[in-house]
């Protein structure tokens, strides 16, 4: 009688461990996609700011000045409006670099490392702006199907790790 019971939440519990899996690999299946277009909307940023740089830099020159004479003669300015532009100068050019580095690393990296690469080098607003348009997609890439299993791993470990904590505590429940 016990077996007819429990026969019922036994299949569920089947059928919940497949679920769980299938959305595991579905999930981080759509990695690389993410990761492509999260990097063509880096690349994007990137252009921009050279555009910028590169405008900042023919201005200098017009002035026969280096781009750091040039940006330092606006931080150096008493005038709050000139040296404000002065720093922000500063800023894209930090920015133009900072987002470079991180462009190049992930374009040079493959498999697990470019997963690894894109979480260390992430821009919270770009990662935004990816996200509002990111359009799924699923290939049949070594990346994506590596990304799949991780997926799996991942969330059969959470599935695994809340099934036993419920245990414990239902057992605890019914000991006392």
């Amino acid at each position: 009688m016990n077996r007819f019971i429990k026969a019922p939440f036994s299949f569920l519990e089947s059928l919940l461990d497949r679920i769980i899996s299938v959305t595991g690999a579905i999930v981080f299946a759509q990695m690389p996609a993410f990761i492509v277009q999260y990097q063509q909307r880096l690349g994007g940023h990137v252009d921009e700011l050279k555009h910028l740089i590169n405008k900042y830099r023919s201005y200098a020159a017009s002035n026969n000045r280096t781009l750091d004479e040039y940006i330092n003669i606006h931080l150096q300015s008493t005038v709050k409006e000139f040296a404000s532009t002065g720093q922000l100068m500063t800023e894209n050019l930090t920015r133009f670099n900072e987002l470079s580095k991180a462009l190049k690393e992930l374009a040079d990296s493959t498999g697990i490392v470019k997963l690894f690469m894109f979480f260390k080098n992430i821009d919270i607003d770009i990662y935004r702006g990816t996200m509002k348009n990111f359009v799924p997609g699923i290939t049949f890439s070594t990346d994506a199907i590596l990304y799949g299993i991780i997926g799996v791993i991942i969330f059969m470990s959470i599935y695994w790790l809340i099934r036993k904590t419920v245990t414990v505590i239902i057992s605890k429940v019914k000991g006392y």
